[in-house]
């Protein structure tokens, strides 16, 4: 039982934001269904389907969004009636799983961070209030010094008569480091907090969770499928033996 309305027992995936029009947004959704997978994006050029190739660049602040991506398949934690502000940023066609299903194969939630905020305290010795002007400039800072240590163990592969003790200490380093990019840089999500709801670079009200791989399902595990009403018949003649709720997204829930 769910006391509290700003949460939901399901999350809800859109497609087709990029598409121009209606019929391209249905058939998308169709395929989808159809296949049972959700594919994660952005695709990475010449990764192998089962591979989790991660987008990694240093150049950029880890508070852009850009410098350490995993591809995943991304959904909002937002109840029904509470989805039309989101539907007009993003599509009026989507699909819905239980929570528990989709944690079962692996979603969580993402970190949101104020990149304007200030860090409660300084994340180092010697770090002057001046330096540290805000939590983007704090986890960059982060960013940076894993990026160091990652290139030091590059750099200087474990030699057979080193200590027994230097090799673990290396071989768990470089496991921290990869599982820091794996699920915690890439689940970070850096926001402006000061934008209003209706901005549409105002990510905190998406309350956003993340399968950092493409999710496989059946049909029955869809729990809802989202589409304007025009589309119902269409629907019904597509998937006559869908069993869950159709809402329709241009009506008021």
């Amino acid at each position: 039982m769910h006391l509290q309305r700003y949460v939901s027992p399901d999350l809800t995936h859109f497609v087709g934001k990029r598409l121009r029009t209606q019929a391209e947004r249905y058939n998308l959704l169709k395929r989808i269904l159809k296949t049972g997978v959700l594919k994660a994006s952005p695709r990475l050029k010449h990764a192998h389907p089962l591979t989790r190739a991660l987008f990694k660049d240093t150049d950029l602040g880890i508070s852009t969004n850009q410098g350490c991506v995993l591809p995943a398949v991304c959904f909002c934690d937002i109840p029904l009636c509470d989805l039309p502000l989101h539907m007009r940023k993003y599509s009026p066609f989507g699909l819905a799983f239980e929570k528990s299903f989709l944690a079962s194969v692996g979603a969580v939630p993402v970190v949101y961070v104020p990149a304007r905020g200030r860090p409660a305290s300084l994340p180092y010795p010697g770090y002057g209030r001046q330096r540290v002007a805000s939590q983007a400039v704090c986890f960059d800072e982060v960013w940076r010094i894993v990026d160091r240590l990652d290139n030091r163990l590059d750099a200087s592969p474990v030699q057979p008569r080193k200590s027994q003790e230097a090799q673990l200490l290396a071989e768990d380093t470089r496991r921290v480091i990869e599982f820091l990019y794996f699920h915690i840089f890439s689940n970070l999500k850096f926001f402006d907090h000061r934008l209003n709801d209706a901005d549409r670079r105002n990510f905190y009200l998406e309350r956003e969770w993340r399968v950092g791989q493409d999710v496989h399902f059946e049909l029955d595990d869809v729990m809802r499928v989202i589409i304007p009403d025009r589309w119902h018949r269409q629907f019904r003649r597509d998937f006559d033996g869908y069993e869950g709720e159709v809402v329709f997204s241009d009506w008021q829930h």
